[in-house]
């Protein structure tokens, strides 16, 4: 896998003519539905247009990278810190699948981290790009003494919806920790 992946590099470096002008390495971790990929994946095209090197986290047991046929001017690295694929651990329970995600993904990631790190061909990480619902990336990045962006996808409609139930009184709050206006 390590020789693909500087063979990409390789690739990426000729195809752009930008081995001196590369503005940095980004390592974005998206969390694996499509409502968050998406945008996680048209911030990476812009970036990358601007002259960033692209690294993507996948969040998948051993199995093949799905988006490099598509995406071929991006890297992308699995975090194998999942025994079952995302879409098994879903089953419609977001919470129990994004608390699953973050404690499974920590020390993968980690390692994943650490290997990009040490790979002369690539660069280190400059920055890590994390969608906000993939926060064991935090303490890693900090951990590390890499900066950090959080990636919000949250759409208008979702802001929209909560600011309604507000106003009716609706919004559940846990006791003790919102305070009403």
């Amino acid at each position: 896998m390590q020789v693909n992946m500087e063979l990409d590099t390789e690739a990426w470096n000729m195809k752009n003519k930008q081995v001196g002008k590369r503005k940095g390495h980004l390592l974005l971790v998206p969390c694996p539905l499509q409502g968050h990929m998406n945008p996680m994946l048209h911030l990476a095209t812009i970036l990358h247009s601007h002259g960033f090197l692209i690294t993507i986290t996948e969040t998948q047991p051993s199995s093949p990278v799905v988006f490099p046929p598509h995406r071929p001017d991006f890297l992308f690295e699995s975090i194998d810190g999942l025994d079952n694929s995302p879409s098994e651990i879903f089953k419609g329970d977001v919470v129990t699948f994004l608390y699953t995600l973050n404690t499974k993904c920590k020390a993968p990631f980690h390692d994943c981290l650490s290997r990009i790190q040490t790979n002369s061909t690539q660069g280190p990480v400059t920055c890590i790009i994390h969608d906000a619902v993939m926060f064991f990336s935090v303490d890693v990045a900090d951990d590390m003494k890499i900066p950090r962006i959080v990636l919000r996808t949250s759409s208008a409609t979702n802001f929209y919806g909560l600011s309604l139930l507000k106003q009716k009184g609706d919004l559940l709050a846990i006791q003790g920790t919102v305070k009403h206006t």
